[in-house]
Order: structure tokens, then sequence, then C-alpha cells
């Protein structure tokens, strides 16, 4: 249980790039993304006292921003109809937010990502991009049956597929996503974070 803030960022530290690519890949744009991250880390602190086992904290932490995000679009659905107030000042993040990405096949599949349902969004990169389980997810997503992740994991990826072949058709490209979407995807998240 973290007891100062110190302790706080020296748990943070080692998941902080991760935290950064899973928020930017939930999020349509770089401040939406902002948003969340700084979002999630106000509520983490507050709630910080709660968290029993640290070796723990990267489950705990994507769980919040997990909640964050799905809150964010609850939010921006309802802010269509309802005034939700002034805006507030954002803090500046590093420049991983304005990074765009860096081939055709990122671009396609961050594309793909945005189509998908916020749940489907999250179920895929916490297991692609945070490297849970099946089972640590279930927790996240406050999932009661693990047969429920491993499908929703599958209908995301054949989704992913399906919009990425159609994409690619209609920018008239060869098709590259072809074969073991697992693969792919696995090769685009390490290539997407660097994990080379």
């Amino acid at each position: 249980m973290p007891g100062n803030p110190e302790e706080f960022l020296s748990l943070l530290k080692p998941h902080y790039r991760d935290a950064l690519q899973y928020c930017r890949a939930l999020c349509r744009d770089p401040h939406e993304a902002q948003d969340l991250l700084q979002q999630s880390l106000v509520s983490a602190l507050e709630k910080a006292s709660h968290l029993r086992e640290p070796d723990k904290f990267k489950s705990w932490y994507f769980k919040i921003i997990t909640r964050t995000f799905y809150t964010q679009r609850r939010k921006k659905f309802w802010s269509r109809f309802l005034p939700l107030g002034p805006p507030y000042q954002e803090l500046p993040l590093p420049a991983v937010f304005e990074e765009e990405p860096g081939n055709e096949r990122q671009a396609l599949l961050l594309l793909a990502l945005q189509e998908l349902k916020p749940k489907e969004r999250a179920a895929i990169l916490l297991f692609e991009i945070g490297e849970f389980s099946i089972q640590e997810i279930a927790d996240i997503q406050e999932e009661k049956s693990l047969s429920a992740v491993k499908s929703r994991l599958s209908r995301t990826r054949q989704k992913l597929k399906t919009s990425v072949i159609d994409a690619e058709k209609k920018r008239s490209l060869t098709p590259m996503l072809t074969g073991d979407l697992n693969h792919e995807t696995e090769k685009l998240a390490a290539a997407y974070l660097g994990r080379r």
C-alpha cells in the first residue's frame, strides 16, 4: 500500500509507458487520451491507500484507466444533451500523444480499433498491449466469466480483421493482414510500442 506520492510513483514508473500507449489506443484523439491519463492518475492517487498488494499495481491501475475510459464514453454521450460546465485547463503530457502511426498498417489498425465498442477495444488492448491474462482482464472488466472475455477477444479480433481488410480494399492496397490475426496483432502492437 503506497503511503506517499514517491512510493506511488515508484510503482507507476515501470508501467507508465504501457499506460500511455493504452490510453492513446483507447481514445480517438490525443486530447482525449491526455484527459483519460490525467483522470486515471488522479483517481489512482486518491485510491492508492486501498492498494493492498503492490505487486498487483499494474492490473489495479489498468482497471482504473478502463473504468475511467468507460465513464468518459458515457459523459461524452450525455454531453450532447446536457451541458457539463466550463472547460478546465489540460496539463501538457509527453510528445508520445502527438506521434503519428509509423506506417500504413499501424494507421489502419488504429482506425479499426476506433470502430470497436469501448469494452471490446479495452479487452483487446489489455490483452495485446497490456499483456494481461484472460483472468486479469475479467477482473479489470468486472466479468464473472472467463468465457465471456475469451468470446469478446475472439469476436474483436474478427471485427478488426474485417475492418482492416475492408479499409485496405477501399484504399486499393494489397491485403497485408492475412494469416494468423493473433500473430499479426502481436507484431503490430510490438512494433507500435517499440518492443522489437
